[in-house]
Parts: C-alpha cells; structure tokens; sequence
C-alpha cells in the first residue's frame, strides 16, 4: 500500500527550496484541497455518529474505519497545500496511517457483518506489521526500508510516490495489507451463497464500495498515474455519497446476514436431509440427539438401516407425503413432516426434509383436557354465575352473520327467569336486552350497542346491569368476552353487594345527626343537579345560620344541642319540597339547593323557611328561642356555579346576622338577606 517518503537529512535542500512553484496561488489546487477538507470532515462527522450510536452489527468498526479515512483524505489536502517540508510530511502522515491501519478495521468489519467476531488477541496480533510500518516509515531517513529518496522531482514538487519501494514495503507490508483485504473480500464473496437472497444484495454492495478505492490504492502502489498527487483521497471523496447512503438510506449495517446453515444447526426441532435413494445427507444438532448418531457417521447411510423398523410412521410420511405421529421407545410424541427440496438450479439433487416435532407436551395437555372436560362441564352447569355462549351464525332473513346461544347454564336461567333449554338458539341481542329489562330505555340501549360493538371487534365488556322478573329487580355484573370464535356471557348476581354499596355510599354523604346531606354528600348532588339543568333554568340558594345555637348549645349542654340540630333539619324538610337538597356543611349551618323555580317563588319558600325556625324549639322541659338568618343568592343572576351561589348566598347570610345583631325588635324579614 501506499507510504509517505522522508527527506534525507543529507540531502543538499533547504526549507525554502520545496517551495512548489506557483502551487499555492493555484486557484485549482486550492478548490481541490477544499473539497478534501470538506469529504474528510464528512468522513469523521458520519465515523463519530456510527461508534458513538446504538451498538449493532459492525458500527464500531465501521466508525472506526471512515475515521480512518477521515485521517487519509485529509492528508492528501494538505499535501496537495504544502508548500513546506515540515507541513508535507504531516500530510503525508495522514496518508500513510490510513494505508497501514484500513486493512485490519476493514477485515473486522467484514468478519463481523459476515457473523464471525474477531478477537482483541487477533487484532492485536494483525496489528504488529503496521506497527512496524510506522516505525520503519517514521525512522526510514536511516535505513530507507520502507522507500528510497529522493522526495522531490526534478521541478521542486513533492513527490506522493517514491521512485522505488523498499524492500519493507515490497516484500513485508503490500503483501501483507492487500492480503488481508483480499481475505475480507473473499470472505464476503463466499458468504454470500450462504444467505438469504434478500440478504445478498447488500452484500455484494458492500464489495462493489471496496473495489474503487482498492483499485485507485493498487494503481497508485505499481506506478500507474501521477507522481505528485495521489488520487486516493479523490477516489475516496467521490465514494462518499455512495458510503452515507449505504450507511443512512441502505441500512447496510443494521443487519447481519444469518447462513442457512447457522439456521438449519440450530432449530429447536430434529430435522434428516434424505436424498432420492433415501440416504441420509444432512443432520442437524437435535437430529443427532435423536437418533444418537452423529452427521459424519450418518452421512450417505440408508434412513432405514439408522431408523430402524421401530418408526414405519416415518416411512409412511416419506411415501405418503402427509404428516404422520410417531412415539419414541422413551415414550415422548413427535409430529413427521416431510417437505420436498425444490430449487430453481437443475444440477441440485432431489430430495426430501424430515422434521420431528415433539408435541409431548401437547398430546398430554390434549388428554388432560379431554379427561377433564365432563367435570368441567359440571362445574360450569353448578355454577352460581349464569354463564352463556354465543357463536356467529347465518342471519335467517339471509344478511350479515348473527349471535346466537349455543350453550347456557341453569343459572343463567335462573338469572333471566326462563327455562335454560329456551336460551339456546335465542339471538344474543334478545339475551342482553332481557338481562337490561329493568333499566332506563337509553341505558339499555347504550349497554346493546356497546356489546355489538365488542362482539364485532373482539373487545371485552365489564358491565353492570339491572334486571327485572317476577317483581323483583336484580343488579347483575355482565361479562362479555371472546372465548376462541365464540363470546362468553357471565352473569353474577350482586344485589346484595350492591345493596352494601349504596349503603355505604348514603353514609358517607349524610349528616348522621340530622339525616341530611353532609358537605360532601350536598356539593355532588347540587353540582349535579346544576350541570344537568336547562341553559334557561332558574333557582336558588339559601345559607341558613342558626343565630343562637352556640350559645343554647354551651348553656344547655350538647344533648340539647343535637335534638335541636335535629329539629332545625326536619323543619327544613317540611318548608321546602321535596326535590330540593338540603345539606349540612358543619356546625349549626345548613344550606339548600331550591330548583327550577322563579325568584318569587324562591323569596317566598325562604321566607316560609324564616318564620317555621322562629318558632320555639320544645326539647324535654325546656322551650328555646333559636331564630336563623338566611342569605338568599339566585341562579342565574347571582352566579351560575354551585361554588358561587354558596359564596353569594352566605356573604348575605352574613349581612343579614350583622343587621339583626344588637337589633332591640326584629322581624322576621329582617333574617332574610338576598344577594347583590
């Protein structure tokens, strides 16, 4: 390969006198040597992007060899920019790196794409002779090795190419560099007849993007072409874009192409290559397993004399070309298969595949199954879950398929208040809309939609259902989900769950004290009710404060205090209707939502409300005096939000306190506040 000359410290030159002539107001040289700049800074950007990625097959190195390359062509821009000795020899340098070192990151490459890893043992090994390349060519002004001087012509130009090759290069290092690329080559050659076909078209462009370069590398070593300028880094430059579109477009390195042969070894299941006279001509791992005898002893051997006449399944699959069971003196069962060999080449001999396939686990998990399938049976039909199944069938008035019962538990009929036997053949719309007679028109409508829609696609439904027969109405929990091509139905009865539910539920959101809504309990309900009202809706809200609460509640004693609590709420009860919601944020507040009615109507219940907690409160022997002060807000005058509305209506629970506090006579309106 290629090596940059040094000057003889004899030679009879000056610094100044390798001054090429003219070369640097060359407008030519200069557009050239920027264009290798700009190739080798691609090199480099495209090399760091590959070692420095996601690790895959050859990355690494092929990251490492465009950095190489990067090293190489920027040699030869500043070669061809030198105008010194000393700058020179620094191209030079470049150059001469990328000649030593390529070979051994181009044969990794290759032997990585090709699914053979090389060792760092190997490569350190590869590496002595370019190491004592660089040695010999760092020191050849001693001992001119590796070339002879002189290292300019007769014009003043630096030469690229020595005039003679020493006896290193000639006989140590270009055999050594060429042959290992050869290696690589040849290597990916021959690979290719052991891939897929898909796979061999990036092979051979990887070998086509080698063959340019190694070309321009040999012609300059034996002579061919200028003396003073190496066309390499050219060469190299005009490959770019070919090399970025392999790498980024191509994908050439995001797979490596897997031998037939690495496959056919090391398949799960035993595979015997016969021939057309039945001689066994192929064995894989498991195929020596099986038949305990190993491919060189195999090889050319009759199938019968291996086999035996213990296996005439296999005979039977050979001569019948159907698949055949077999079971093996150790008891496991294998599936034979046999597939003729086909090829499009007339030279390639006919013969035939066998595979054995052990289906132990699956003769067993099948007997299981079959030995279990009364019981499981059973087991379903004594179930306490009603259970359905469905199966797509031809509609009778001949349109698309429809749902229909093929099997149904006595539970389900239990569930559906009908005889089981009447389930089948029903249509599984009718089913669901039994199992949602109890819920609203819309509901069920929405429930029947959504398992149409499921059922067509595959989906699974959790749903819960409400269900109505012998005037009794259930709340049932409807599973539908596909079960192989058919649908499953359960149904499981949680009435009682349901039951515990709710109660828990009203719990959480009462006033255990005065059976109304707790602060909770009132926010969700009235929130509720405002989101659903008409966009022309009116109402109100009214803040209730009990004015003298605290103080009978600390004379009296908390006892008294709850009963009258109790007697505020149930006064509240009577004065309002019975849609409105009434809730107790804490103490001795109350709050309640007055909806769809008019501001009259909603002045008038708050004044009704005013004068029923003016009465006196009878509690055992004592009678007390606990009038309330009420703010009124209006929906949707004062606010539209639940939020607003209690803001609004306790700012004017507020004044009206304020007004009354301190008041020598007060009547009743004088309690009743509306909001600004």
């Amino acid at each position: 390969m290629e090596q940059f000359p040094e000057i003889s410290e004899s030679a009879a030159y000056h610094e100044p006198d390798f001054v090429k002539p003219g070369a640097k107001f060359m407008i030519l040289e200069v557009a050239l040597s920027t264009l290798l700049i700009l190739s080798a800074a691609c090199y480099l950007a495209l090399g760091l992007r590959l070692v420095m990625g996601k690790r895959e097959i050859g990355k690494a190195s092929v990251g490492v060899m465009f950095m190489i390359v990067s090293l190489w062509v920027l040699g030869g821009a500043i070669e061809m920019l030198s105008t010194s000795f000393f700058f020179f020899s620094i191209g030079r340098a470049g150059h001469f790196i990328g000649t030593a070192f390529l070979p051994i990151a181009a044969y990794s490459c290759f032997r990585e794409y090709t699914g053979r890893s090389t060792s760092v043992r190997r490569i350190a090994v590869l590496m002595l002779i370019p190491i004592v390349t660089v040695a010999l060519a760092a020191t050849n002004v001693h001992h001119e090795f590796m070339w002879y001087l002189p290292i300019v012509n007769e014009t003043g130009d630096f030469l690229t190419r020595p005039e003679q090759w020493g006896p290193w290069f000639l006989f140590v290092h270009g055999p050594y560099s060429y042959a290992l690329i050869g290696a690589a080559l040849l290597a990916l050659i021959t690979h290719s007849s052991a891939v897929a076909r898909v796979h061999r078209r990036g092979i051979f462009q990887v070998v086509v993007a080698c063959l340019a370069p190694l070309a321009a590398t040999a012609a300059y070593d034996f002579g061919v072409g200028p003396d003073t300028v190496s066309l390499v880094p050219f060469i190299l430059t005009f490959m770019l874009p070919f090399y970025t579109w392999l790498i980024l477009s191509g994908q050439i390195i995001e797979f490596s192409p897997l031998a037939y042969e690495t496959v056919f070894q090391n398949m799960q299941d035993p595979v015997v290559v016969v021939d057309d006279q039945g001689r066994i001509i192929g064995l894989n791992r498991c195929a020596e397993k099986l038949l305990d005898i190993s491919e060189t002893n195999a090889l050319y051997e009759p199938l019968a004399s291996v086999i035996g006449d213990d296996s005439p399944e296999v005979f039977e699959a050979l001569e019948t070309g159907e698949p055949r069971k077999m079971m093996t003196a150790t008891g496991r069962f294998l599936h034979v298969q046999v597939s003729p060999i086909t090829s499009n080449h007339s030279s390639t001999s006919k013969g035939k595949v066998l595979m054995f396939r052990d289906v132990s686990d699956v003769e067993k998990a099948q007997a299981e199954v079959r030995a279990s399938e009364k019981m499981l049976r059973t087991l379903i039909d004594h179930s306490v879950n009603g259970i359905v199944r469905l199966r797509w069938a031809a509609s009778e008035a001949g349109g698309d398929k429809e749902l229909r019962c093929i099997f149904a538990n006595s539970a389900a009929g239990r569930f559906l208040n009908v005889e089981r036997d009447d389930l089948i053949g029903r249509l599984g719309a009718n089913i669901i809309r039994s199992a949602t007679n109890a819920m609203q028109s819309a509901d069920a409508d929405e429930v029947a939609e959504e398992f149409r829609r499921a059922a067509m696609v595959g989906d699974r439904i959790d749903t819960e259902v409400q269900h109505q027969s012998n005037g009794s109405t259930k709340w049932l929990r409807m599973i539908c989900e596909p079960f192989g091509d058919d649908i499953a139905v359960t149904f499981v009865d949680i009435t009682d769950g349901k039951a515990k539910e709710q109660h828990m539920e009203s719990i959480a959101r009462s006033d255990p004290l005065t059976g109304v809504l707790n602060r909770r309990g009132f926010e969700r309900d009235a929130s509720k009710r405002l989101t659903e009202s008409a966009d022309d809706a009116t109402g109100a809200l009214l803040y209730i404060d009990l004015d003298d609460f605290k103080q009978i509640n600390d004379n009296c004693g908390h006892e008294i205090g709850d009963q009258l609590l109790t007697i505020a709420a149930m006064r509240l009860r009577k004065s309002l209707r019975s849609c409105d919601i009434i809730g107790r944020p804490g103490g001795d507040e109350f709050v309640a939502l007055v909806p769809d009615v008019s501001p009259s109507v909603a002045e008038k219940l708050a004044k009704r409300l005013t004068n029923a907690l003016e009465k006196p409160y009878v509690i055992g022997a004592e009678t007390l005096e606990c009038a309330a002060s009420i703010g009124l807000a209006l929906y949707p005058k004062n606010a539209n939000t639940l939020t607003g509305l209690m803001r609004e209506a306790d700012q004017a629970m507020y004044r009206a306190k304020a007004r009354c506090r301190g008041a020598p006579k007060i009547r009743s309106d004088d309690r009743l506040e509306k909001a600004m």
